[in-house]
């Protein structure tokens, strides 16, 4: 029949041209996915502390203003910070004090800020946190219990003296956000330098004085 050979020829003509748009639809979104992911990690580790600030929140010496971009976008008020302090996100799996891989990744960087030149012979607090849900004094141990992991894995996997570390737990006792008391923000370790509003004063008052002046030179 005539007209046979001229639809066969219009399937194999068109077949691979739909073919060619799908993949080409397909990675057009695969590549989006990926942007959007990728922009979504930005995102999440920008909310952390860097290194630097992590160290200069810790150093009475250092003078840069101390923002917590973790709070951003956040209605409820949160407590006053502890001068000298600084709060990280370390995840630990559920209903345990064990450290998951994204928690020994901050503990890494952490680490990093612990042992900075100005930072490396301060006494540290490790305190952890919980948010208001359950039983008080069951958060209370669990609290305790992951701020001791976070000290072990400084300890272990950094050599950091064990001597300068204190771990501490303080349960849903000291909530960060207390307006919003189940927000998963509350759920934090603390790091901070119990010496640190010492220090500063000790720096002030030791600043020298202007001399008096005798004689009428002005200066």
């Amino acid at each position: 029949m005539p007209t046979n050979p001229t639809l066969h020829l219009a399937i194999p003509a068109t077949a691979p041209a739909a073919a060619k748009s799908r993949r080409t639809r397909q990675w057009a979104y695969l590549a989006l996915c990926g942007l959007s992911l990728g922009l979504g990690m930005v995102a999440a580790s920008a909310e952390e502390l860097s290194v630097d600030e992590m160290a200069c929140a810790l150093d009475p010496q250092c003078s840069k203003p101390f923002v917590d971009r973790r709070l951003r976008g956040i209605n409820a008020t949160p407590t006053v910070r502890t001068p000298g302090s600084f709060d990280r996100t370390v995840n630990f799996a559920f209903d345990s004090a064990e450290l998951t891989a994204d928690a020994r990744k901050e503990l890494d960087a952490v680490a990093e800020a612990l042992t900075r030149s100005n930072t490396a012979k301060l006494e540290i607090v490790i305190s952890g946190h919980t948010d208001a849900v359950g039983n008080e004094e069951y958060n209370q141990k669990l609290s305790e219990r992951r701020a001791e992991a976070a000290r072990q894995y400084l300890v272990t996997q950094h050599g950091i003296n064990g001597k300068r570390l204190v771990a501490k737990g303080f349960g849903k006792s000291q909530l960060l956000l207390p307006s919003d008391p189940t927000n998963e923000l509350n759920r934090r370790v603390s790091f901070a330098n119990p010496n640190y509003t010492a220090a500063s004063s000790s720096q002030g008052s030791a600043a020298p004085s202007r001399p008096a002046t005798t004689g009428g030179d002005g200066l």
